[in-house]
């Protein structure tokens, strides 16, 4: 019979898969990669790493989980940080830096072309549960900050979402794509917030 896994052990195995999955999510995608492959990587057989997911989805679920919570951590300390800035100078940098962050993960492919597939692949009340889209996020942040856009919440968070997906749009802009996702990020603020 197999030993069980420690504390210890158990922890080590869970980094080391998600750090794998996120390697594999920049560099080939979450449907190229098998679950032999990220067991291997984490020291671990086929089997058991099914003790840790029941399904190599799932493992993908949480990176993207993982992702939407560093983003979100990013733009509510810069919020928090800068609040005797006036609102739309708040929010266009924490929008920014948003922005920058998923540039820099390097995760947006995998956002754009694997999470639509997976998103279909998670049982109904996993997502139930789990996953909101950016829209409620977006508000609660501007409502966390005490941020009333003009404009109403839902445009706000709509636009805050579009400035968002600019990002993957970055190779068609061109080399002044930061200079023109500032003037969008801080012509939208402005208009969401003004002064």
């Amino acid at each position: 019979m197999a030993k069980a896994f420690s504390q210890q052990e158990t922890d080590m195995i869970l980094k080391d898969l998600k750090a794998s999955a996120r390697k594999y999510a920049v560099s080939c995608g979450m449907r190229k990669i098998t679950v032999e492959e990220l067991a291997k990587e984490a020291g671990i057989s086929k089997g058991a790493f099914y003790k840790f997911y029941p399904t190599k989805e799932m493992l993908f679920f949480e990176l993207l989980e993982e992702l939407h919570k560093e983003i979100y951590e990013t733009c509510t300390g810069i919020l928090v940080q800068n609040q005797g800035k006036p609102a739309y100078q708040r929010t266009a940098e924490a929008v920014l830096a948003a922005c920058r962050l998923m540039e820099q993960s390097g995760m947006l492919d995998f956002m754009e072309q694997d999470v639509p597939f997976l998103l279909r692949r998670i049982p109904a009340e996993v997502l139930e549960a789990h996953y909101h889209g950016d829209e409620v996020h977006i508000k609660a942040l501007l409502e966390d900050a005490g941020l009333t856009p003009e404009c109403g919440m839902e445009l706000a968070a709509a636009t805050v979402r579009g400035l968002f997906l600019t990002v993957s749009h970055r190779d068609n802009i061109g080399p002044l794509y930061p200079q023109v996702l500032e003037t969008l990020v801080c012509g939208a603020c402005r208009r969401l917030f003004p002064e």
